[in-house]
């Protein structure tokens, strides 16, 4: 089989140092242009710190989509290495040889290839990451959430001194109000593509809960600026 991994990292939480991608030549970018979904079996996807259980996906669609937002990048010239904060979202595509490749895409800002030297990539392209895995990311925490997913429109919001969501209300589905607190949520995922880390008035969000409507995970479905 043929494995490739991607991580890409969003400016989050954690930090991960890109010594992996010290050196190398930039003909390996030519490797995005090889990715071939007709030859993909299984994709399989988690993330950095983990926020979900791996997702294994099967759907010729879904291989096809992330296949093709591989082959579409342009990387630009060679940086330098970097500490980049960030959550990363791995992905290992199995083909049906036994050849592997990575990809690394971190701070919405660079690529590498097989550990190469890592290159420019525009911010545009690489947030679009996050609208091609949102939908498969989203099923999949519906799938293994034992609380609440409700569903609605963000009305109001209380952020923090540091421009954190700290809490908001939300009017649901079925038109009522619901006050929640964020302190505790793991991220706020935007999978609209745009990599926004907050909540504005307007947004259009799933939000896991517990029993005292305190959020688990946000999930932006609707950005309220698009």
């Amino acid at each position: 089989m043929k494995k490739i991994k991607l991580i890409l990292v969003n400016s989050l939480t954690i930090t991960l140092t890109l010594a992996l991608i010290a050196c190398g030549s930039s003909k390996d970018l030519s490797l995005i242009k090889d990715i071939a979904s007709e030859h993909i079996s299984i994709i399989k996807v988690s993330t950095l710190p983990t926020l979900f259980d791996s997702v294994e996906l099967t759907d010729t669609n879904e291989i096809e989509n992330i296949a093709l937002y591989l082959e579409g990048l342009n990387p630009g010239k060679s940086s330098m290495n970097d500490a980049i904060g960030g959550m990363a979202y791995l992905i290992e595509i199995f083909y049906d040889d036994d050849t592997e490749t990575k990809v690394v895409i971190s701070g919405n800002k660079y690529i590498s290839i097989n550990n190469n030297a890592a290159h420019t990539i525009p911010y545009d392209e690489a947030t679009v990451f996050d609208t091609v895995i949102g939908d498969i990311l989203l099923k999949q925490y519906h799938n293994q959430y034992r609380g609440t997913i409700v569903k609605g429109k963000i009305l109001s919001v209380s952020s923090a001194t540091s421009g954190s969501s700290i809490a908001c209300e939300i009017q649901t589905d079925d038109n009522s109000v619901m006050s929640v607190s964020l302190n505790n949520a793991r991220h706020i995922i935007d999978i609209t593509g745009t990599g926004r880390l907050i909540l504005l008035v307007g947004d259009e969000v799933e939000i896991g809960i517990d029993d005292n409507n305190v959020a688990d995970q946000v999930f932006i479905t609707n950005n309220a600026r698009i």
